[in-house]
């Protein structure tokens, strides 16, 4: 499945979800309520498991990048080992910028 697809299957669980939601369930007969109850619960559990899935998706992705960003995070960190002078930090954490940039780009 494609995000193209992903997105519209997303979207149409969750439509399904809020109309069931907007039911004044005060106006169902006893067994309606009950139906109705099912089919709200099961439309909330798709849509969660749904965005579930999505998260777990893109937290694989992220793992990935991470690994290379994290590598690149300790260098930039060791080469500011025992640094005190503003300049010398500040020169290493530009020329590092691209690094966290990328990290909360990942992370957001």
């Amino acid at each position: 499945m494609n995000k193209a697809e992903y997105d519209e299957l997303q979207q149409s669980v969750e439509s399904i979800f809020t109309s069931l939601y907007m039911v004044d369930a005060g106006s169902l007969t006893p067994e309606q309520r009950k139906t109705h109850q099912e089919e709200l619960s099961a439309a909330y559990l798709a849509f969660i498991r749904l965005e579930n899935a999505h998260f777990a998706d893109i937290t694989d992705q992220a793992k990935k990048k991470l690994d290379t960003l994290a590598t690149r995070s300790r260098e930039l960190q060791e080469q500011l080992t025992d640094l005190k002078k503003a300049k010398e930090i500040l020169e290493i954490v530009s020329g590092g910028l691209d690094v966290l940039k990328a990290i909360a780009e990942l992370l957001k």
